[in-house]
């Protein structure tokens, strides 16, 4: 199979971090051919430059990726494109990765990933497994849910890793943000909170009722095409409200209950039906302890190598052999 990967790997400052580990497993793979492609090659609606990866991948290479010599390919050329760039995405990126889908094939497809990013997506397809949430850009509206639940959460689309996730609240008649990448900052009004939030950014904010448990834990559920491979636990090593790894967050191998596979079965079809395929489900724990789904990740998702680590079971091998098949079947379709 020849893969094309794209990402930055000038993001990836540790050798055990989950893209480093599984480019090194696909360039060691013999049924595999690695090319690699960060997201500013990625301007051509018709071709690409790549990079051929070398099958004795260190990580020191991959930190260099990006100056290895490259040539222009056909799109045709490839089997599968496996994007593990980390949003936010640059101005037209998924466009011209749209315009790829035409072409070639992609583990999740970009068309449905510009429609998965979207603030109301979630809500229209988990509405029952996810918290108190509104999705809108009015003031008016916005402050309505923050009297209804006091304190609240909003959420960026164009984001990852808890930048875009923002802790709202009130105390001594002023309104404090707190955001694990900007700090806290306080407000007179809730029109500037609104604002400050708001920016630039062309879509509405995404709005959930704050969960008081969410110290016990941000779980990632790992789901590919449907099948769930296991799940691990990320919890704030400070007890702060904001779990990601990427913050200060460690990992623990967790259980999947009832409740979440059941979510999953009712929400995944969704997304492969809109071959969405590689999906990190975040749950929380709820006031009552229940959890209930943060988010349904299908951009760059993250945990087959971590969840390999923990559970000493070859979740990179269950996941290659999946993309083979994929691949397989994809030619025999056409055919």
């Amino acid at each position: 199979m020849k893969l094309l990967g794209i990402c930055d790997p000038s993001l990836y400052t540790l050798p055990l971090q989950d893209v480093p580990t599984t480019y090194q497993y696909f360039a060691q793979h013999p049924q595999i051919e690695l090319f690699h492609a960060p997201a500013e090659w990625v301007t051509d609606p018709h071709q690409v430059q790549a990079a051929a990866v070398p099958r004795s991948l260190t990580y020191e290479q991959f930190l260099r990726l990006d100056t290895l010599p490259r040539s222009w390919y056909s799109l045709s050329e490839f089997d599968l494109v496996f994007c593990r760039r980390l949003k936010p995405f640059p101005n037209g990126y998924l466009d011209i990765l749209g315009q790829w889908s035409q072409q070639v094939r992609f583990v999740n497809d970009p068309i449905s990933k510009q429609e998965q990013m979207q603030p109301n997506f979630l809500a229209k397809i988990a509405g029952p497994f996810i918290p108190d949430t509104l999705i809108t850009s009015e003031v008016e509206q916005a402050y309505r849910f923050f009297e209804q639940h006091q304190t609240i959460v909003a959420k960026r689309s164009n984001s990852c890793g808890g930048r875009g996730v923002f802790k709202i609240w009130q105390e001594a008649d002023q309104f404090w943000v707190d955001n694990s990448l900007t700090g806290t900052r306080k407000f007179p009004t809730f029109e500037r909170v609104m604002g400050y939030l708001l920016g630039n950014v062309p879509e509405p904010l995404q709005l959930v009722r704050y969960l008081h448990n969410v110290t016990a834990g941000d779980k990632r559920v790992v789901v590919v095409n449907g099948e769930i491979y296991g799940a691990y636990l990320r919890r704030s090593r400070t007890g702060y409200w904001v779990n990601n790894v990427s913050v200060d967050g460690d990992c623990a191998l967790a259980g999947v209950t009832p409740e979440e596979r059941e979510a999953i079965a009712h929400t995944v079809g969704a997304y492969c039906d809109r071959n969405l395929h590689t999906l990190g489900y975040d749950f929380l724990l709820d006031d009552d302890g229940t959890w209930k789904i943060s988010e349904i990740n299908a951009g760059n998702i993250g945990g087959f190598a971590r969840l390999q680590a923990l559970t000493g079971r070859p979740i990179c091998d269950r996941l290659t052999n999946w993309m083979l098949d994929y691949a397989q079947n994809l030619k025999l379709s056409e055919l």
